[in-house]
């Protein structure tokens, strides 16, 4: 839907998590950054106590958001942490901080993420992608900082299994790079 147009349905009710929600993936869409923050922002306030997947999935791409910025990482980790505690039992927050401290090389953090992170069932997906395509995201970051934390047997164990599995392309290809890595 066009910019526009959600803009025009917000404008008749402005309080409606839902409706700040789409105007927010879309200004994202459109790469404006600082309007897709602002009605996450939205979103998470007014859905409290009534949307709490749209809660946590705005604090989620938020995150993405200012990831996206240079020297934003407290404010990244907030918003993931804030996702955390607001629904502890889904696993994409742990994913996303998990990825995240990969990406600083805190690798214990990285494991220790990914490890909670497989502790906790499958859901429905998310209204708007933030990069977890299923449990086996988790097993590879599991993989990877296993390696690097000495613990060489299991990330090998676990990247020969994901080998074997079905997974998004660029999975595909991380985990047999990493695979070659470390044999």
């Amino acid at each position: 839907m066009k910019i526009e147009t959600l803009i025009f349905e917000l404008s008749k009710d402005p309080f409606n998590p839902v409706l700040n929600f789409n105007v927010a993936v879309e200004y994202e869409r459109l790469e404006q950054t600082a309007s897709a923050v602002s009605f996450y922002l939205r979103a998470a306030e007014y859905g409290v106590g009534t949307h709490p997947v749209i809660v946590y999935n705005s604090l989620l791409r938020m995150a993405g958001c200012f990831a996206d910025q240079n020297d934003r990482v407290n404010t990244v980790s907030n918003c993931i942490l804030q996702a955390v505690a607001h629904l502890p039992e889904r696993p994409e927050a742990y994913f996303l901080m998990s990825q995240f401290h990969e990406r600083q090389g805190a690798w214990q953090e990285c494991y220790t993420w990914a490890e909670m992170g497989l502790s906790v069932p499958e859901c429905d997906p998310l209204p708007a992608d933030v990069g977890y395509y299923g449990e086996y995201v988790l097993e590879f970051e599991k993989a990877v900082s296993a390696w690097w934390i000495g613990r060489k047997e299991e990330s090998v164990k676990l990247l020969t299994d994901l080998k074997t599995q079905d997974l998004a392309e660029e999975y595909s290809r991380a985990v047999g790079f990493n695979l070659e890595r470390v044999l």
